[in-house]
């Protein structure tokens, strides 16, 4: 299936993979993660609605139950499944793709991803020889899971006064619209910060320039010190500086080093995939850490050490 990639299933919604592989998908994967609960959320595509219906029904149908957290960004889901202790969980998200795309984020045990390697492939084996579903006798159930107010209080504990800074911040039609006012406050500069997951301002993606014009002109037209945009599910951000001017990503990295190698005196190995320019492995290297280049993605990543 042209859906299933290496670290999540992800294409255009009812030309790539549809509802009745959604509910295959959903039958499968407690039976794959060995779980008894699994929990769901999900962004605002217009598909969404449908996707979730149809997993909920193939999970339930395996006997496992759902804990529905509702809309959600993708980070909210991770902390989520560790946190709870979740064996296994999905966020219904196509990321920064554009509207017509949708798809899964599947984890398991410690929010840890499942991808090709480690279990889509199964999944998509089963789907393909067309294995057989038996209803289990007992059906799981679906339950609501309010993790939002729990999720921002642990985000809160990590914010600083920043209250001499002018900010603005692009949050794409995205899931960051979810929560980024209770977070930051309205004292800032917001555009798109309404979800809507036809995406009328611009495709969710920040590494299309042209998705940051936007941005620039407000930084520029407010005189604000930074800019900010995330994507469409909120675990991607990036930044513009007090000119507009966009800010490599891999270059942020660098400036990370400071809070966790200097600040929190942090050393070991640092992670960064084979995009980044060479000038970051040589600055974290003066910070006694070792820079390790590796592949793309954050199933691989999570398996390098």
């Amino acid at each position: 299936m042209k859906a299933f990639h290496a670290y999540d299933i992800r294409g255009i919604y009812n030309k790539e993979f549809n509802r009745n592989d959604v509910y295959k998908i959903g039958f499968f994967l407690p039976q794959l993660l060995n779980a008894k609960k699994v929990l769901v959320g999900r962004d605002v595509r217009e598909s969404s609605p449908e996707i979730f219906q149809f997993l909920c029904k193939g999970i339930t149908d395996s006997g496992a139950d759902v804990y529905n957290a509702g809309l959600a960004t993708t980070p909210m889901i991770y902390w989520s499944t560790a946190k709870y202790g979740f064996d296994a969980s999905v966020m219904i998200t196509a990321s920064h793709n554009s509207k017509e795309y949708n798809g899964l984020k599947i984890s398991r045990t410690d929010a840890l991803p499942v991808g090709y390697d480690n279990g889509l492939k199964d999944i998509e084996t089963k789907i393909f020889n067309k294995e057989e579903i038996n209803v289990s006798i007992k059906k799981g159930k679906v339950l609501e899971f309010d993790v939002k107010e729990a999720y921002l209080n642990f985000q809160k504990q990590y914010l600083k006064d920043f209250s001499n800074l002018k900010i603005a911040i692009d949050c794409s039609n995205g899931m960051a619209g979810l929560l980024i006012k209770d977070l930051l406050k309205n004292n800032l500069f917001y555009i798109n910060e309404e979800p809507d997951g036809t995406f009328p301002n611009h495709e969710p993606n920040p590494l299309i320039i042209e998705n940051v014009r936007q941005l620039r002109n407000l930084v520029r037209k407010e005189k604000c010190d930074i800019g900010i945009i995330f994507d469409g599910d909120a675990d991607r951000v990036m930044f513009t500086d007090e000119n507009g001017v966009f800010i490599s990503p891999d270059l942020i990295i660098a400036v990370l080093a400071h809070y966790f190698l200097e600040e929190k005196d942090l050393r070991g190995n640092v992670l960064q995939d084979i995009r980044t320019s060479k000038s970051v492995p040589e600055y974290i290297e003066k910070f006694g850490s070792e820079m390790h280049i590796w592949r793309v993605g954050r199933a691989y990543a999570s398996l390098k050490f």
